[in-house]
Order: structure tokens, then C-alpha cells, then sequence
């Protein structure tokens, strides 16, 4: 089968997604072009024969989400695409897809409508609609606005293929064509799996410089490997690294304090590591990844990090543990979800 493949471009969560998928399809002996952008462009051109848009990104200031600067940027970048319509056209005539596939990126979807083509949506973004949640009454307005969110970009599809560390129940209605799956591990993680440990030092990984945060982890008796400075440097109990050394120190750490998002937290639940997460403010998805978390037992989290949260985090680390032993992770689940929907299609 052809198969165009849109990749969402801000972060690296739904470029190690399709990493993983799209190398399983093109082994199949299926032929993929990814439409994306970003982040993510910067990843897969190395490997997938890519086709770049403009796309759409998220703008924070001092951690904290800026919706109307992000709507307003999003609309401006999301409509130089129509300029180039063409070049979508003649991709579309000249690719002529079987099958598109849909990771949080808009325009595929649109394409698919306009083309008449069958597509997959494959995200994690669609646990907000397709699965029952419990959300705090105080994250309610978060939530439903996320959810137009997720449902502005893909509301219908053939099917749905959904990865969650949580196996929360699908709604009723779309029983039919969703399937819950556990996340796509990347080979590097399941690589060190094997020669995974608990060490002495704790990983952090902060995606903006936050000083109050790096005050909080001086005062606390511990280890830490932090990175998101980009700088070698020792200084007291920190010890600040580059990106080369991250794999090694993510097998060796005792625990891991970062921000919610799903692919590390699901690495970490993988190589069975309690997790400390830190939230974006207004960011729904990364507030629900630390509820699920907190909920399923793997860690702990809190929206602003203090020296207390911190301490009953790592009093308890024995208990996450004990729950992380008895997670059970299938990296083979993909495939056979997508074998199984593919010959659905083909018929």
C-alpha cells in the first residue's frame, strides 16, 4: 500500500511514534511519505522520504501555555498552506495513497476528505475523546477546550489507534473502531532495557530553564543529572549534561523529575523508573499524563515544585516501584493492531 503519514512537528514525542510505525510499514514492504514539519522534519528526513509544511506550534512564556499568542500565530501559519495548494494536489495525484495516517497533524485529514481516502488516526491526543476520563472539577474548562482541540483536528476517521500507559474503558460509540494500545518504545530504550539499574543519581529533564526549580533541587540531599542547560558542568549536587549522555543516565537513574509529557513518562514506566512530573501550565495533555500517572502509581507531581513535594516523592520511591513491577508493556501490540486494520481496509 501507499500510505501518506502526517506527523505533528512540536516536540519529539510524535516523531519517536512514527520512527517506530513507519519503519514497521516500510518492512512490510508498504511505501510511506510523511507529511510534517519542525522537530519532527528534523528527525525523519534522515530516514522517510518527507514532504514539509507549515505547522502548528505551541508558544510558552516561563513555562506557562499562551493560548491567544498560540491561536493567533497557528491561524497566520496554518493558512500559508492554502498559498501552495498545488503542491498538495500534485502530491496527492501523483502519490496517489492508499491509506493516510494521521498523528495530530491537520492537513492530512483535510486532504483525505478532499481525495476520498480511508485513514487511521494514531495519537495519543484522542484519549480526550474516545475514552472515559475522570477530570477534577478545577481542570474542567482545561479539558473541554482540549478536547474541541483534538476534535478540530480529527474528528472522524476509520479508525482510531489510541497509546496510553492507562488502560482507561472507550466510550460506547466508538467501540466499534478504536483501539487502545500500550506506547511505542523506541529500539535506543529497549536496547538499555536489559542493562537497566537503579543507581544513585536522580535524572532531570527540564525543557525551559526554570531557576526556581533548579533552587528546590540544591536543597534537597540527592544527586541530580540535569538537562535542558545545555552545558557539561558540575555545580554541588547538580551535575548539568548534554543530550548525548541522556540514554545512559535514563538506565541508570533511581527516578526521573521532568514535565508530563507521554514519551518519557512511558520510557520511564517501561524500564520500570518512578516518575516526578512536572505539568505545563495550560497544557490539558501534560496535566492529564501526570493525573494518569499519579493515578496508576508510577510517581507523583505537582504544578509548582517545592522542597516538600519533592522529599514525600522520593520518601516513597520503594512503593512506586512495587507498582511498576507489575506493569506489563507489549511493544508487539502496534503491529498487530495495525495488521489487523490494514486487512480491514484492503477488503
Amino acid at each position: 500500500m501507499k500510505i501518506l503519514y502526517g506527523v505533528c512537528g512540536e516536540g519529539f514525542g510524535h516523531s519517536s511514534r512514527a520512527l517506530v510505525l513507519a519503519d514497521y510499514l516500510e518492512k512490510k514492504g508498504h511505501e510511506v511519505v510523511i507529511l510534517t514539519y519542525g522537530q519532527a522534519y528534523k528527525v525523519l528526513k534522515k530516514r522517510f522520504k518527507c514532504f514539509k509544511v507549515s505547522g502548528l506550534h505551541l508558544i510558552f512564556e516561563k513555562s506557562v501555555l499562551k493560548k491567544r499568542k498560540t491561536l493567533n500565530y497557528n491561524l497566520r501559519n496554518f493558512m500559508r498552506n492554502f498559498y501552495r495548494w498545488k503542491k498538495f494536489d500534485k502530491l496527492m495525484r501523483k502519490f496517489n495513497p492508499d491509506l493516510c495516517i494521521s498523528d495530530m497533524e491537520p492537513i492530512v485529514p483535510v486532504l483525505r476528505n478532499w481525495y476520498k481516502k480511508p485513514m487511521i488516526c494514531f495519537d495519543n491526543q484522542h484519549r480526550l475523546t474516545n475514552l472515559n476520563l475522570k477530570v477534577p472539577d478545577k481542570y474542567l474548562a482545561d479539558f473541554l477546550l482540549a478536547k474541541s482541540v483534538v476534535e478540530t483536528f480529527v474528528k472522524k476517521a476509520d479508525y482510531f489507534v489510541i497509546t496510553s500507559f492507562s488502560k482507561n474503558k472507550i466510550k460506547k460509540k466508538f467501540r466499534k473502531n478504536t483501539f487502545v494500545i500500550s506506547p511505542p518504545i523506541r529500539e535506543e530504550v529497549k536496547k538499555i532495557r536489559l542493562k537497566a539499574k537503579y543507581g544513585d543519581k536522580i535524572l532531570v529533564y527540564l525543557t525551559k530553564k526554570d531557576r526556581h526549580r533548579i533552587k528546590v533541587l540544591k536543597s534537597i540531599n540527592e544527586e541530580f543529572v540535569v538537562y535542558g542547560y545545555d552545558k557539561n558542568k558540575k555545580k554541588g549536587n547538580l551535575e548539568f549534561k548534554t543530550r548525548e549522555h541522556f540514554l545512559e543516565d535514563l538506565r541508570d537513574c533511581k527516578a526521573i523529575i521532568s514535565t508530563a509529557g507521554f514519551t518519557l513518562i512511558s520510557e520511564s514506566s517501561y524500564l520500570k523508573k518512578p516518575y516526578f512530573a512536572l505539568p505545563l501550565k495550560g497544557q490539558f495533555e501534560q496535566t492529564l499524563n501526570a493525573l494518569l500517572l499519579k493515578e496508576s502509581g508510577f510517581g507523583e507531581y505537582c504544578e509548582d515544585l517545592t522542597k516538600k513535594d519533592l522529599e514525600n516523592f522520593l520518601g516513597n520511591l520503594e512503593g512506586y516501584k512495587r507498582k511498576l513491577k507489575s506493569y506489563k508493556l507489549s511493544s508487539e501490540e502496534l503491529f498487530k493492531v495495525f495488521e489487523k486494520i490494514l486487512i480491514r481496509i484492503k477488503k
